[in-house]
């Protein structure tokens, strides 16, 4: 498995090559987890995600990432701007950053400074971003008292 700063190095990379101007951007890791019970079994989806944004502005771009072997592949990028921004909940019930846009797009983000190898097995991957998080709550609360 890569390490910590490998990994962050590789996502970073994936988002600046999906979005242009990507270096440009502060970028965090961010993971939604869905789970869903039936009867007889849980199903958990793990979708991983960089999230990057420009410190003093509001916009930002989600970027979905693929990872198999320390290689991460970037998806189709999504700016999310004051025009199609529906809400922002700081919070929900567990605890994650949820944003909705105007064409029905949901994304309920778990974004942590430090993500420990112990929630790797859970298919998050371990990064760890301190300083990204920091700049991210400055831009979470900023859109969440707007």
């Amino acid at each position: 498995m890569a390490s910590k700063e490998q990994l962050k190095a590789a996502i970073h990379a994936a988002f600046d090559s999906a979005v242009e101007g990507g270096a440009g951007y502060t970028k965090v890791y961010a993971a939604e987890i869905k789970q869903k019970n039936f009867i007889v079994f849980r199903t958990t989806t793990v979708s991983n995600f960089a999230v990057g944004f420009r410190p003093g502005q509001t916009d930002l771009v989600i970027v979905p990432l693929e990872e198999k072997s320390g290689t991460v592949t970037p998806g189709t990028p999504l700016t999310i701007t004051e025009a199609n921004r529906a809400s922002v909940k700081k919070r929900d019930l567990q605890g994650r950053f949820v944003i909705k846009t105007t064409d029905g797009q949901s994304f309920k983000l778990s974004i942590l400074p430090s993500v420990p190898k112990l929630l790797a097995a859970g298919y998050q991957l371990p990064v760890e971003q301190k300083a990204e998080y920091e700049a991210f709550t400055t831009l979470r609360d900023a859109l969440t008292t707007a």
